[in-house]
């Protein structure tokens, strides 16, 4: 009978910036009970401290790249974030 067997983490590259972005931050909705506005304060915290993204592609892409896809919506008199039935 085998038990646990440990190796090296592998990072898994066949995903794209965007979408390890969004498993992060449909993650942290959870934890914030869908506050959009904060999940995007923890994940830009995340980041200053690990380094999630690059100079290529960094928060401000994600957020931008969210709105179009349906995940995100801005209030146009206060500019906070709300999330959208798709990320429900």
């Amino acid at each position: 009978m085998k038990g646990f067997v440990f190796s090296e983490f592998r990072e898994d590259n066949t995903k794209s910036p965007f979408q390890k972005l969004l498993d992060l931050f449909m993650e942290l909705l959870q934890y914030t009970s869908g506050d959009a506005t904060e999940a995007l304060d923890w994940l830009t915290q995340l980041d200053a401290k690990y380094g999630l993204t690059s100079d290529e592609y960094g928060i401000g892409d994600f957020i931008e790249d969210l709105k179009p896809n349906g995940y995100l919506e801005e209030n146009e008199f206060t500019g906070a974030y709300k999330i959208t039935q798709k990320s429900e």
